[in-house]
């Protein structure tokens, strides 16, 4: 194994994790959806719902800023490396902080998917007994 190989395993799974967390997000709200409640012609999310709807959707919010700040963080990384001369086939090492704020959203948005799927689970339970 390399490290190549490694960097491949992590890059695979955190990617597949990002998009269960996606569609863990769209099924929430269509969750809540099922579950909504018309009262006096009017929508409305039932209570023990709400948190977790709010939930989903900063977790959603979440997983499209880890993308847009990864996006910036390596755009801005790499135009620094050209300014700087450094020339395409140049072999170089990133420096180990560039990851930090993806990664800090990265878990940020699986925490909060799993506390809403949490607080689901539970608002489904006290239906069900």
């Amino acid at each position: 194994m390399t490290l190549k190989d490694c960097r491949d395993h992590y890059l695979y799974y955190s990617g597949k994790t990002s998009d269960i967390v996606r569609q863990l997000g769209f099924a929430g709200i269509a969750l809540v959806w099922v579950f909504k409640t018309d009262k006096t012609g009017s929508q409305a999310i039932p209570p023990e719902l709400l948190c977790p709807t709010i939930l989903i959707v900063l977790g959603l919010g979440l997983d499209f800023v880890h993308y847009v700040v990864g996006s910036l963080v390596w755009a801005a990384y790499n135009r620094h490396k050209e300014l700087s001369g450094t020339l395409d086939t140049a072999q170089f090492l990133a420096p180990r902080s560039i990851n930090w704020p993806t990664n800090a959203f990265f878990w940020a948005k699986i925490i909060v998917m799993l506390a809403a799927y949490v607080l689901i689970f539970k608002a489904l339970a006290g239906r069900a007994w």
